[in-house]
């Protein structure tokens, strides 16, 4: 059958979208194995910036702070995201569309109004910028994400597990421990991901949080691009790659292992 004219423009728009997503990507895979210490120009092929990240004692603290604040504030954005959900899904209260409203008022503020008003508060309160500082900033910008994904999903469970577990002679914590967290861990681990991920990759609130040793890895690249950039950087990225599509294989085996439980069930 002959396709109609629009399935193929559609067809085209959709593989210029792929292309425009993961040429860039491929790009910084086949550059970090670049014999030049051009970015942008093939010299040939080696391995030697690996060895340079390997030894490059500024990029990997960044890297550990990175890893430590965002594992830090997508914890806590988790945490209270999911307080809040349940607050919100067990009944009506005053204030609670109010609550709504400042739980996304970090969404509609700019980030850069929010790092200097975060910068003031720690001034005005005398708080020595730091692991503290960064954490928080971050926190405010995870937790409205991890609100309305929470919310959303302790919106789809069904009440009637909870009431069963009840007259089964469960405790509120029982119940919240043997069903409810069961029920919602992949939308806990999503919104940890996402979390972990917007923290990893901030640059204007770590601007303004951070501290002496706290340099983001965000901000340590952001501070090379005065000297130039070297095929370090591609190297970098790779890592960060292929960390990313181990995590991605991993949920992705786990959740067809669980598909096939069912299926034999």
């Amino acid at each position: 059958m002959k396709k109609h004219p629009m399935e193929w423009v559609t067809a085209g728009l959709a593989q210029l979208a792929f292309a425009f997503l993961y040429v860039p990507i491929v790009a910084v895979v086949v550059l970090s194995f670049n014999a030049s210490e051009l970015t942008y120009r093939w010299g040939g092929f080696s391995t030697k910036w690996y060895s340079v990240l390997a030894n490059d004692a500024q990029l990997l603290d960044g890297l550990r702070v990175s890893a430590i604040v965002g594992a830090a504030s997508a914890t806590l954005a988790t945490l209270f995201g999911f307080m809040a959900a349940a607050a919100l899904a067990k009944g009506e209260f005053r204030g609670k569309q109010a609550f709504m409203g400042l739980v996304a008022t970090p969404l509609l503020v700019p980030e850069i109004v929010l790092g200097v008003a975060l910068l003031t508060v720690f001034i005005q309160a005398k708080v020595n910028l730091g692991f503290a500082t960064l954490s928080v900033g971050h926190l405010v910008v995870n937790l409205p994400y991890a609100v309305l994904i929470l919310a959303g999903a302790y919106g789809t469970l069904d009440p009637s597990l909870s009431e069963a577990g009840a007259d089964l002679g469960c405790s509120r914590w029982q119940v919240m421990r043997r069903i409810t967290i069961p029920l919602m861990a992949p939308a806990l681990m999503a919104t940890w991901l996402l979390c972990f991920t917007i923290s990893f990759g901030n640059i204007v609130i770590s601007t303004f949080t951070n501290g002496v040793g706290t340099t983001t890895l965000p901000l340590r690249v952001f501070s090379m691009l005065k000297t130039g950039l070297t095929p370090e950087i591609n190297a970098l990225g790779t890592v960060l790659i292929g960390f990313t599509l181990l995590i991605v294989l991993a949920v992705g085996v786990r959740q067809l292992r669980d598909l096939l439980v069912t299926d034999r069930n």
